[in-house]
């Protein structure tokens, strides 16, 4: 399990730039940690996305994520995700259900600085169209600072057997022990048409704390 996913990682950070990007999107993540109890956590998640230059309604999606630190460098997630989505130009609106697994391997680290990689499988089940799996994974090298956590990232994800990417960077701050906030930035190709710049924003609420768990 751990070589498919650091195999899979490594093909992300090489997937191919196919695609020019023509738009600007803005991506807005919140979540709420509930640690339960020693190693697991649940969390809530919800997250807002615009299109088309940020001037219109893309996405929104809700759902809860359960985490499990199964070993020091090894962790299990799984989730649901509930997501209304606007399509682009005519503006229709669908509505998908998405549930998902995976694991994420820490393959690295030093005193500062830690390299992640996961991998997750994804079933999809959009309202009134067949639905379909999608197979991803990621490679993330996280580098702690004085002026917060700074992380790169590069994700390669299957779909249908074509391969694209996703490309991040950015930093989180903790502003005091419950709450945590990041800024970054994602290249994020398409299984066709264009790729968009994403300008991201991150939140996060530590609601009850027990044991913190490797969530990077």
């Amino acid at each position: 399990m751990k070589q498919l996913i650091l195999a899979g990682a490594l093909a992300a950070l090489l997937a191919p730039n196919r695609l020019a990007a023509e738009d600007v999107e803005s991506l807005h993540a919140f979540h709420v940690n509930l640690d339960f109890k020693p190693g697991w956590t649940l969390q809530l998640h919800a997250r807002v996305r615009t299109f088309e230059d940020i001037g219109a309604f893309n996405q929104f999606r809700v759902g809860p994520i359960l985490i499990w630190q199964a070993k020091p460098r090894f962790t299990v997630l799984a989730g649901y995700y509930f997501t209304n989505q606007h399509a682009r130009a005519l503006h229709t609106s669908s509505t998908v259900q998405r549930l998902w697994s995976g694991g994420q391997y820490r393959v690295a680290r030093g005193e500062t600085w830690s390299v992640d990689a996961r991998g997750m499988l994804e079933r999809f089940i959009p309202a009134g169209l067949p639905e379909y799996w999608r197979w991803r994974n990621r490679a993330m090298l996280n580098k702690t600072t004085r002026i917060g956590e700074l992380y790169v990232s590069g994700e390669g994800l299957v779909h249908r057997g074509v391969w694209f990417g996703q490309y991040t960077s950015g930093l989180k701050w903790k502003v005091n022990p419950r709450v945590t906030l990041g800024a970054g930035y994602e290249y994020r190709q398409t299984m066709s048409g264009p790729a968009s710049h994403v300008i991201g924003t991150y939140f996060q609420w530590s609601a009850y704390h027990h044991v913190p768990p490797h969530t990077n």
